[in-house]
């Protein structure tokens, strides 16, 4: 594994391994932090893919119009399609709260495996629903 940047005692070290560091006198503290921090980057990478795989930023942008829209509504007034689009964008919210959240745990775990489909919450049916429609 390469680091890509790593600054330390004011010298940048570029594309270096772990080993390269320590020999040129960073410390392991240092090594482990950037380590970390290229997990936890990788990790917001994946959390953010798994996103957009469901739901487009577009899809997110319509789905949240739409379910303005129908907020404005009285509960009386709405259609049961404009309720399933409420009830839909807030699932969708609540998943994409939960995806965010298992991000802290993954950086924490070193042997957690983010690209398993185990690591992630699963999108509730009614977002999924909403989504594919947008």
């Amino acid at each position: 594994m390469r680091i890509e940047y790593l600054k330390h005692d004011g010298v940048g070290h570029q594309m270096a391994t772990p080993d390269e560091l320590m020999a040129a006198g960073v410390p392991q503290a240092a090594i482990d932090a950037a380590i970390a921090e290229r997990r936890l980057d990788a990790i917001k990478t994946e959390c953010r893919r798994r996103i957009y795989a469901v739901a487009s930023q577009e899809a997110q942008m319509n789905v949240a119009t739409a379910a303005a829209a129908a907020s404005a509504k009285t509960a009386s007034s709405r259609s049961a399609d404009e309720t399933a689009i409420i009830a839909g964008a807030a699932a969708g919210i609540g998943w994409v709260v939960a995806m965010r959240d298992a991000i802290a745990p993954l950086a924490a775990d070193p042997d957690a495996d983010f690209t398993e489909d185990a690591a992630w919450p699963d999108c509730p049916p009614e977002a999924l629903a909403v989504y594919s429609r947008f």
